[in-house]
């Protein structure tokens, strides 16, 4: 029993020491705490690891509702990620990562829309007193772009955290704001 946990001890070393990947930590302490007390590896953990990364992927695809109903996007995969977080560490720091991902969207949509309401009120006076509406018609394609720019961000980024989730792979989205510590 006491040799299972210097195991964990030694590969919690080498993680930190930045010898082994996120990944490579995860697979090997899954491997570890599916050991049985003879040595042999257990089939059903290697089933689970299997069914840890396919539910993994479908937190990340879960967010696709989120185009036909953003309520559902947004509570799906959290509500994936409280009900088995418990259960898998791949499970944890997928669901804090697709957290990650949808905090920042927000926050970046609030500032966009924002300076969208600063600017546009003021194309709006220009209109009214030059009858001039180039100016809003500018202001709201530089607050457009950078939302449908995002859109597109999400759509890739949520493919291809669902592919590396289900090969067993930790994905971090990039421009993604760390709210939750995915190490």
């Amino acid at each position: 029993m006491s040799g299972k946990y210097e195991d964990l001890e030694k590969l919690k070393d080498l993680l930190e020491k930045g010898i082994l990947s996120e990944t490579e930590f995860i697979t090997e302490k899954e491997k570890i705490l599916g050991k049985e007390v003879n040595g042999n590896q257990k089939t059903t953990q290697q089933i689970s690891t299997k069914d840890n990364n396919s539910f993994c992927a479908l937190m990340h695809l879960s967010q696709f509702a989120n185009y036909l109903l953003p309520p559902v996007g947004l509570l799906a995969p959290i509500v994936m990620w409280l009900t088995r977080r418990n259960e898998s560490t791949a499970v944890d720091v997928n669901g804090k990562i697709i957290l990650n991902w949808t905090i920042s969207v927000f926050i970046y949509s609030i500032v966009i829309v924002i300076g969208f309401l600063i600017f546009g009120a003021t194309s709006i006076l220009t209109i009214i007193n030059y009858d001039n509406p180039l100016p809003l018609i500018g202001t709201i394609g530089i607050f457009l772009i950078p939302l449908i720019i995002f859109g597109i961000l999400d759509l890739v980024f949520v493919i291809v955290g669902a592919i590396k989730a289900n090969n067993g792979e930790v994905w971090n989205y990039p421009l993604s704001i760390r709210f939750f510590n995915t190490k």
